[in-house]
């Protein structure tokens, strides 16, 4: 199994919903985050450099939840990820939660995304290996 940095309930004041009101004061939001880390090499080495920096990345998330305004949960969630697989991961799973409606805890929209750059990377990789068979 790979080892996974996991943050849960993130908490972030957004300015988020598809109607106006709903945008007009910043409002609660929790996300969650799941990537993949090399546990035993960070362990091995102690070191955080070896290892995804929790407190860098929960302030990355923080300050592209806080610092725009947006309509859609997904929007949020791409813009999360994007985030996070441009500076910490080569993959994350994104989930944004919000109370939404009278009844429910809260909705949430989960989005995973692999970096496109990393994901070349890797694919050229691959065919180097295959090629020299």
């Amino acid at each position: 199994m790979p080892d996974r940095l996991i943050i849960s309930d993130l908490e972030a004041q957004c300015r988020i919903g598809v109607f106006e009101w709903e945008r007009a004061q910043p409002q609660p939001i929790w996300i969650d985050l799941e990537l993949p880390i090399d546990a035993a090499r960070a362990a091995e080495r102690e070191s955080v450099e070896d290892t995804v920096d929790y407190a860098r990345l929960v302030q990355a998330v923080k300050r592209v939840a806080e610092e725009r305004t947006y309509r859609l949960m997904e929007t949020l969630a791409e813009a999360v990820a994007q985030a996070v697989v441009q500076e910490f991961a080569p993959r994350v799973s994104v989930r944004v939660k919000k109370r939404a409606l009278p009844g429910i805890a809260y909705a949430a929209v989960e989005v995973e995304r692999v970096g496109q750059r990393r994901a070349r990377v890797a694919r050229r990789r691959v065919r180097g290996r295959v090629g020299r068979r």
